[in-house]
């Protein structure tokens, strides 16, 4: 069961997934190499929890030696969003048109976004702080935006 609320609470705990971004970032890392590509991006922003260890700067830090220590090429992981906040993504993000309703966040999946996980939560709040639209189509049982905005972003 997904926990809800916002990030802050201890109870987020459990949505770590041990060494994802470790795995994922190898993996993408191999296919760059196969294309002779020069780094691999992904999107750690300035809002990744320290709950999380692999969004951590020394996680990045050390992907990105091992990733040219793991291969003869030149390669380099790049953190284009890292002193971005979710908000300041949203701004850039509509500034360029992207599609916000093709775009997936929650954690307990589903036809719509629950709008109570802390994925969930921070989308909403950043899409508010942003004045960006919300595009997104949230569950019945989700708070309205007002009650959240009331509660200081708690459920």
């Amino acid at each position: 069961r997904v926990p809800h609320g916002h990030y802050e609470e201890e109870n987020m705990k459990s949505t770590v997934v041990p060494n994802r971004n470790m795995i994922l970032l190898s993996v993408a890392t191999g296919w760059a190499v196969s294309l002779k590509a020069d780094c691999v991006s992904y999107a750690a922003h300035a809002g990744d929890h320290a709950i999380y260890p692999d969004c951590r700067e020394e996680f990045a830090d050390a992907l990105d030696k091992t990733m040219r220590l793991a291969d003869w090429q030149e390669i380099y992981l790049n953190r284009p969003f890292v002193s971005w906040t979710k908000a300041d993504i949203v701004r850039r993000g509509a500034e360029l048109n992207v599609p916000f309703e093709k775009t997936w966040s929650c954690y307990e999946g589903g036809d719509q976004h629950c709008g109570r996980c802390g994925t969930c939560i921070e989308r909403r709040e950043a899409f508010h702080l942003a004045g960006v639209a919300d595009p997104t189509e949230y569950s019945e049982a989700a708070p309205t935006l007002e009650a959240m905005i009331a509660n200081d972003w708690r459920l």
